[in-house]
């Protein structure tokens, strides 16, 4: 088999909308730019794309047309594995284009490659979070992880997911996400403190994000809350302002945190990552902070890294991966207030230090590019193809 011809099956595909987007654009990217690949994206409809988007590789994108949109979807899956040749599938999201990818292989007898980005195998009982808790969406979870052919993972913690699930360990790769790292390290630095109203001696953390219950922002807010009486320890929050501006007031935090809104402002300005402002603002800060319940491979806490801030996760992060303990990131264990305030307050008798190891916090991550990324996933595609 000498040409690995690619057909990527999602749903939602407008690389401005979070991560499984960006990730799947990215990879498409990339693989498009390899000898001997090439690559087209099949995805649903999605009627908010400006009519002048392009993307840069073959992408088959059905039109909203009431009831015949399935149909018109399902038509243009075909004419994309009809055009590019398609000789094997990948679907990202297992209850999603994984599934879809898996009932289209088996029809057409094609290998088919699956990738799981979280959401789809990741469960947290308190706030009623993943996929697997729907009994629909589980069958299909199930179908897949049972019948495709290989399952890609973007950390081992999200593996550790899937096995928990019942997936065979041996089926499953881990490859991490990539970063836009050198299109990070072009972009021209702007101290961004002055513009939201901090100085240059107050030590800055900095979360970005939505405030959804998986994001878990109350643990943050209120290990600020404990920190009241440190007047230099402040908290950049980047996301849209619902509900956070009323969380902070019940927190009595707002001299401790600023709201930005969601950066950039305008993202038809500015479609695809990185974003200028948005890493200004890491590399204004002095520390990245998630206190999510879990992800599987935050992209804003990589970016982070790769602005040359260190980070502080959760015990069941994925960017644990790609971390040096202590260096050039910390975990909670208990994640609590209490320890959490403590960790911050530890981290800010060390700014110093950790500002001067922003150098070596770039160049821990300068190996986990995009292009790597591609080049791993066709040594996937390579095997099954034999």
């Amino acid at each position: 088999m000498n040409n690995i011809n690619i057909g990527i099956l999602t749903g939602n595909h407008y690389p401005r909308l979070g991560g499984m987007e960006f990730a799947t654009h990215f990879l498409a990217e990339q693989l498009n730019k390899l000898p001997g690949v090439k690559v087209g994206v099949a995805c649903s409809t999605m009627p908010e794309i400006p009519s002048g988007f392009e993307y840069p590789y073959p992408c088959y994108r059905a039109k909203s047309l009431s009831y015949a949109t399935p149909w018109l979807y399902k038509m243009n899956v075909r004419k994309m594995m009809r055009e590019q040749e398609v000789n094997i599938l990948h679907g990202p999201m297992l209850h999603g284009g994984g599934y879809d990818a898996l009932v289209l292989g088996r029809k057409f007898g094609l290998p088919v490659v699956v990738q799981s980005h979280g959401s789809d195998v990741q469960v947290v009982d308190e706030i009623g979070y993943g996929a697997w808790l729907y009994p629909d969406l589980q069958k299909k979870i199930h179908k897949v992880i049972k019948e495709a052919d290989r399952i890609i993972a973007v950390s081992s913690i999200n593996k550790h997911n899937i096995i928990d699930l019942g997936a065979q360990p041996d089926k499953i790769t881990v490859i991490n996400n990539g970063i836009q790292y050198s299109k990070i390290q072009e972009i021209p630095f702007i101290d961004l403190r002055s513009k939201y109203g901090l100085n240059d001696d107050e030590f800055l953390l900095i979360t970005v994000g939505r405030n959804s219950p998986v994001k878990r922002m109350q643990l943050l807010f209120e290990a600020l809350q404990l920190l009241k009486d440190f007047n230099k320890i402040k908290c950049v929050c980047v996301g849209p302002l619902k509900d956070l501006k009323d969380l902070v007031k019940t927190y009595g935090i707002e001299r401790q945190v600023v709201l930005t809104g969601p950066v950039p402002e305008n993202l038809e300005d500015s479609i695809f990552p990185p974003y200028p402002e948005l890493i200004n603002l890491y590399r204004s800060s002095d520390l990245y902070i998630t206190t999510s319940y879990v992800e599987a491979f935050g992209m804003a806490a990589i970016d982070a890294l790769a602005s040359g801030i260190p980070v502080l996760i959760g015990s069941r992060h994925g960017v644990k991966d790609v971390i040096t303990e202590n260096q050039t990131g910390w975990v909670m264990n208990k994640e609590t207030p209490e320890e959490l305030a403590e960790m911050i307050v530890q981290l800010y008798h060390d700014r110093e230090k950790l500002k001067a190891n922003a150098a070596m916090i770039k160049d821990s991550v300068s190996w986990l590019t995009w292009g790597y990324v591609a080049g791993e996933m066709v040594k996937i595609y390579k095997e099954i193809l034999k």
